[in-house]
């Protein structure tokens, strides 16, 4: 019986305008004489090994590109470009049902503190920041979807795990979660082998139907 449900944040349950991050990595590259297209800026969005993204598909150091990160995509530009998603009201049903709800996000805390306060945090038991300054590994890593379950108290067999990325379907099969991958149309994963692909949160209520 599935007793949890854990979510990605970004690109999950809060949309980023495409156009913004697209801005964000060119204000970047251009400071080096550099741009990417559209195609290869979703790929470092969207997908995982974003080192190696940046090497080889925007032919620069990775080092450099950080380290201007985030002199452009700040949480008050990030802001203005940020929604949730129409389907966030399945949140609160879940809630309501006494499903036990945590986050796992490679969010940095600026940008994790105002994205859950716009679907709300009082939803949300734990909340896990899996980055390498918060002493947890990045997905697809399963160390913070581990912790998640640790201080949630439930088994791996009672949980699904839903997120919008690559790295969000490795990170649930390596920690051994049921994955879902939600399908907001804004990348493609053809390589990709989901345990199950919904279009919208409020298909998650198929897993719990027998249960009302």
């Amino acid at each position: 019986m599935i007793t949890t449900v854990i979510f990605d944040l970004d690109g999950t349950l809060v949309h980023t305008n495409p156009d913004y991050y697209c801005r964000v990595v060119n204000n970047i590259l251009s400071e080096f004489n550099l741009s990417a297209s559209k195609k290869d800026i979703n790929k470092f969005w969207f997908e995982t090994n974003r080192n190696n993204i940046i090497r080889e598909n925007f032919g620069l150091d990775p080092n450099l590109f950080w380290s201007k990160y985030d002199l452009y995509d700040t949480p008050k530009e990030r802001i203005k470009h940020s929604s949730v998603y129409s389907d966030i009201g399945f949140i609160r049903e879940l809630k309501h049902m006494g499903i036990k709800m945590g986050i796992v996000t490679g969010a940095r805390p600026e940008i994790l503190a105002f994205e859950v306060g716009m679907v709300g945090r009082e939803y949300f038991d734990e909340v896990i920041r899996a980055q390498r300054t918060s002493g947890i590994k990045p997905k697809p890593d399963p160390d913070g979807l581990l912790k998640c379950l640790e201080l949630l108290n439930t088994k791996k067999n009672e949980a699904v795990y839903v997120g919008n990325a690559e790295e969000d379907i490795l990170a649930a099969k390596n920690a051994g979660v049921f994955d879902i991958l939600i399908l907001r149309g804004e990348c493609e994963f053809p390589g990709l082998k989901p345990s199950l692909s919904i279009k919208n949160l409020y298909e998650l209520g198929e897993l719990f139907k027998d249960e009302k």
